[in-house]
């Protein structure tokens, strides 16, 4: 199956909304839609219906819009069969588990941290990544119930992807991010060179997404807390202290 078309949309005050669609089809999927009228906008400029609804996890401004898009055009709802929090799905998926939609294979990754339940779907043939809140363009989701350990090691799993994967993530958080970012990290030139681009991205009323892991490996402090740098920064050696550090750091930035 060749690459699907991804339609970035603007939802509520800084949420992303996905619809993903093979090029000439009319009917697609919806991944966290909270902003009804603007998946309705989405769809009406594509001319499709939405027949699958992905959730990454249960926080409202992920799922706000769920239950009214399937009564509207009868969408399949996907979610963690261990959520109990979000919509009711229509198919519960699990961790590693792959499925199918519309010739599209979707790999599940549980990643704990944001929430317990939170999951990332990875289009592997095409290393494509809805990463939801776990992690942003140079930054990382507050840690609501999980813990560092948890939170790091969902990290990771991410960071073993390939390094061209494009990361399509819940929020436009990046220029905040990269503030904080450039805080513990200033003399980063990779760093530095994302956040003129950023600067100009929002000037121009752009988004900063999709990312690329490899752009994130670089760039991103909570990706780099396994680095030289940042075990001399904190004077630790243990990546999940560092983490920890790291994450009460920026909430308090």
């Amino acid at each position: 199956m060749g690459i699907p078309n991804i339609y970035l949309f603007p939802q509520l005050s800084d949420n992303y909304g996905y619809f993903i669609k093979n090029p000439h089809a009319t009917e697609g999927v919806l991944v966290d839609p909270s902003d009804y009228d603007m998946c309705l906008k989405i769809l009406e400029l594509n001319d499709s219906i939405a027949s699958h609804i992905l959730i990454t996890h249960h926080h409202e401004d992920h799922v706000a819009a769920v239950d009214k898009i399937k009564s509207k055009f009868n969408s399949i709802i996907i979610g963690y069969s261990q959520d109990n929090q979000i919509p009711k799905p229509d198919q519960t998926v699990d961790e590693g588990q792959i499925f199918e939609i519309h010739g599209q294979k979707y790999e599940v990754i549980h990643t704990p941290g944001h929430t317990l339940q939170h999951i990332n779907y990875f289009i592997k043939e095409h290393n494509i990544l809805f990463s939801g809140d776990t992690l942003f363009n140079a930054g990382c989701g507050r840690m609501f119930e999980g813990d560092p350990k948890m939170f790091w090691e969902s990290l990771l799993k991410i960071k073993s992807l390939p390094l061209d994967t494009k990361i399509y993530c819940g929020h436009e958080y990046t220029l905040s991010n990269i503030k904080f970012a450039l805080s513990i990290d200033p003399d980063n030139q990779n760093l530095k060179k994302l956040a003129d681009w950023a600067n100009q991205q929002e000037d121009e009323h752009r988004p900063t997404i999709p990312t690329t892991l490899k752009d994130q490996t670089l760039c991103n402090p909570f990706l780099r807390c396994d680095s030289e740098y940042f075990y001399s920064y904190y004077d630790s050696k243990d990546p999940e202290e560092i983490f920890a550090k790291m994450r009460s750091a920026k909430d308090n930035f």
